[in-house]
Order: C-alpha cells, then sequence, then structure tokens
C-alpha cells in the first residue's frame, strides 16, 4: 500500500480500497476503516514502512472490506475501535456480522475466511444523536448515512477532509458494479444526496478517489441507482420473489455466483430492492402457498410505457 498526503494530517493508504489515516504525530495515527482480512499482511507491511503505530480505528460500517483487521490491531498495538451504536453491535459476534448482508448458517460463517477472527467490541459507541466526538486526542465530525448499512457513518477529519466510506462510490467502481448493495434502498438515496450539501475541503470515497467536489458524483450515482431499479422492474414478468429475482438477474446481466456467500448476499439485496420498488408502488407482495411473493401493479406497466431505453451495459456485478 502506497501512502498518499490529501491534506495536512490526512492521509490514504491506497490499495484496490482507499484506507485513510489521520497523523496525530510523525508515528501515532488513527485509521477510518482497515480493509479486507486478506489485506492484512499488505496493511501490516505498509505500517510498518512508513512507521506509523494506529492507536485508534473510526469505523464507518462492519462490513469485511471495512472492518476486517479491527479486532487485529486491537489485539497487535491495543488500538481503540469506534463504531457507531447499531454497527458496533453488529462488530460484537458472528451472529451480528451476519445480519449485516449475508444470513448464513452460522458454521459456515464462522468458518468463512474472510470474517474468521474479526468480531470485537467497540471501545467507544457514537450515537445517533453525537455529530462530534473526540477520539484519541484528536477531534472529528460524523455524518450519520444509514442505509448501505443500518447505522453508517461519515468522518470528517480536522483537516476537513471527509470520508465518505461506503456512502457513495464513484468512476470506475460505480460502472463495474451494476448493483450497489443497500440494506434499505431509500435510505442509502437519501443519505447519498444528504452529501450534497456536506462542506468539505476534499472527499476520500473509498470506491475509489479523493475529490475537491462530488456533487456531480452524487447526481450521477443517485440517477444510476434510480435507473438500475427500474431496469430490474423489466425484469419481472411473472410473481418472483428474492431467489427468482437473483436468478434473473445474474442471467441478464452475466453475473456468475460460485459460492455460497455470494449467492446469499445477492438474495439479501434482491431483498431491497424488492421491497424499493414496492415501496414505490410498482409492486405489490401477497402470500401464496406459505411463501412471500411480489407481483407487479398496474402502475408499474403505466411507468413502463414511458420509460426511456436504458444506457447502462448489461454486465457487472453485485457489489
Amino acid at each position: 500500500m502506497e501512502l498518499e498526503q490529501v491534506k495536512d494530517n490526512t492521509w490514504v493508504l491506497k490499495s484496490w480500497e482507499l484506507i485513510p489515516v489521520y497523523r496525530l504525530d510523525a508515528h501515532k495515527c488513527i485509521l477510518l476503516d482497515t480493509g479486507l482480512v486478506e489485506q492484512r499482511e499488505e496493511l501490516q507491511e505498509a505500517l510498518t514502512n512508513y512507521g506509523l503505530e494506529p492507536v485508534g480505528v473510526i469505523c464507518s460500517h462492519a462490513h469485511i472490506d471495512h472492518m476486517g483487521n479491527v479486532a487485529y490491531l486491537k489485539e497487535k498495538y491495543g488500538a481503540k475501535l469506534a463504531m457507531s451504536l447499531g454497527e458496533a453491535g453488529h462488530q460484537m459476534s458472528y451472529l451480528g456480522l451476519n445480519v449485516t448482508s449475508y444470513l448464513l448458517p452460522p458454521e459456515d460463517l464462522e468458518s468463512w475466511d474472510a470474517v474468521k477472527g474479526t468480531p470485537c467490541l467497540a471501545d467507544r459507541i457514537i450515537l445517533p444523536t453525537e455529530d462530534h466526538i473526540t477520539f484519541c486526542g484528536a477531534e472529528f465530525d460524523i455524518v450519520h448515512t444509514p442505509g448501505h448499512t443500518v447505522d453508517h457513518i461519515c468522518t470528517r477529519t480536522a483537516d476537513n477532509v471527509l470520508y465518505l466510506g461506503d456512502a457513495m462510490m464513484t468512476g470506475r467502481t460505480l460502472h463495474h458494479s451494476k448493483f450497489p448493495f443497500a440494506f434499505r434502498v431509500r435510505d442509502y438515496l437519501d443519505s447519498m444526496r444528504k452529501m450534497r450539501s456536506e462542506p468539505a475541503d476534499k472527499f476520500i470515497v473509498a470506491h475509489f478517489g479523493v475529490y475537491d467536489e462530488i456533487l456531480p458524483l452524487v447526481d450521477m450515482e443517485a440517477r444510476f441507482f434510480a435507473e438500475r431499479m427500474l431496469d430490474l422492474l423489466d425484469l419481472i414478468d411473472q410473481p418472483t420473489d428474492p431467489k427468482k429475482l437473483t436468478s434473473d438477474i445474474c442471467r441478464t446481466y452475466h453475473i456468475t455466483a460460485t459460492k455460497l456467500s455470494d449467492v446469499s448476499y445477492f438474495e439479501s439485496s434482491s431483498l431491497s430492492y424488492l421491497n424499493y420498488l414496492r415501496g414505490l408502488g410498482y409492486l405489490e407482495a401477497y402470500v401464496e402457498d406459505n411463501s412471500i411473493h411480489y407481483r407487479r401493479t398496474p402502475t408499474s406497466y403505466a411507468r413502463k410505457e414511458a420509460k426511456r431505453e436504458s444506457v447502462l451495459p448489461k454486465t457487472g456485478q453485485f457489489r
């Protein structure tokens, strides 16, 4: 990982995602997220090479690509962990991590290398009412952005650099990931649009980039997501459910699911999409044969007549 300065004491470690580093002095620092378990060796090598000692971690949310090394850093360096209330509840156990998006059988989750040894307790709980914290001697602003997960947060450093975590995606990642994950799509879109009015001199997006201005990017992703949801609606000609919709999405958009964790993750995403379309009045839910099914409403067919041709490419993946 290469260490690159963003502004003053705020830096980023550059890998396939960005891990922000707030330097307290020449050696001590606070990390904003920690990357995947499989990045641990790379992360440790970078910390050693740059003479950095993490005394704290502010974690945006409890997804494996952001919290994968928190427990390791707590054990090795005695680093303190700050997390929002909802995310800290997930981080504390395998059961909690499972409900963030995977919903795997417990024995499968606990043996999965991506999460093995990662649950741990937060040392500082960030309440929903807090928009500013003092942590490890440094001051940070907190912006609450639920939707991607239950209690996702963004963090602004004292250098007026705002780290967005997964509150939005940009550029190549957005183009490649045709189905951004959202625990609740409506809240994800609301939180993303909230970024339009958040001031900062620099913006760090985990997936992927450092920007002076993000307003056009926010509008682009909001439009992208809204269009993609309507594209999915057009896949639904017969009653569906999360399993069937996942299969239809993978077939239509040339996505290959080879692992149990992938399929479970995709089905969790599909349920979120179905609930969003239902909230728009385009789907209705009903029970048949002891199962929940979703079917299109007359309103959705009227909308289909007015929908312009999508320009989004039909390749990609869930993200």
